[in-house]
């Protein structure tokens, strides 16, 4: 009898194990099994947040109202001897005017090869692209063009001024519409170009468009009062 009751209590225990092992495939009729999400399949994760709140920054000569933080994209074409470069006039994003930047989105060259939009923080004003990792220029590279953006906050509405210096020609569009436009080939200076404007309560997306022919590469602009000092309480994103 006991030899009996010890090989029930076996047998009951190795059914209990094979029931929580459950069995190797499902019941005719049974419910499929779902299968694992792999990595692969998962959604791309979304462009990173701005940066930012930044302030403007100054100058050695304390002029003020620089924009330093920005979103930069590119090199892309600019073919063709001056006065005639192509990529002045080529509009690489499929839409310039309505166009919206994200960090990290992709833009297709017409070579078939992708660049993307990635935040820079510059230590000064001036705006280098030579200097830029991201875009992989070299020193005086030729014939191309840059993409630039940010974001600006504003708490209050203001009479603003938007000054612009470049090396060498741009165009400049704000909240999509075409500000400024200089097919010019020079060395950049301090407020080569000023563009009053008013600007309304609430966030203003710049873009510029930056070209190259030779030589030195590079673009600053300051948002600033009439009488050239930083707007108050004015905030940068990128």
């Amino acid at each position: 009898m006991r030899v009996c009751i010890i090989v029930l209590c076996l047998a009951a225990v190795c059914a209990l194990v094979v029931g929580c092992e459950g069995p190797a495939t499902q019941p005719a009729g049974g419910p499929a099994a779902q299968p694992a999400v792999t990595a692969a399949e998962k959604p791309a994760a979304p462009a990173a947040k701005r940066l930012g709140p930044y302030e403007p920054v100054s100058n050695w000569l304390d002029e003020e109202g620089f924009i330093a933080n920005w979103l930069v994209i590119g090199p892309f074409p600019n073919p063709g001897d001056r006065p005639d470069n192509k990529g002045f006039d080529t509009d690489y994003l499929g839409g310039e005017a309505n166009y919206v930047p994200a960090n990290g989105a992709e833009v297709a060259k017409e070579d078939g090869t992708k660049v993307k939009w990635a935040q820079y923080n510059s230590p000064d004003p001036e705006i280098n692209f030579s200097s830029i990792e991201q875009l992989g220029l070299e020193y005086g590279q030729e014939d191309i063009l840059t993409y630039s953006a940010c974001w600006l906050e504003l708490k209050e509405d203001a009479d603003v001024e938007i000054r612009v210096g470049s090396d060498d020609g741009y165009k400049l569009w704000i909240d999509h519409k075409l500000i400024g436009a200089e097919h010019v080939y020079r060395a950049a200076a301090t407020d080569q170009e000023v563009y009053p404007m008013k600007l309304s309560k609430g966030t203003h997306l710049i873009l510029m468009k930056v070209d190259q022919d030779w030589g030195e590469y590079e673009f600053m602009l300051r948002v600033v009062t009439p009488d050239g000092k930083t707007v108050p309480g004015i905030k940068v994103w990128n």
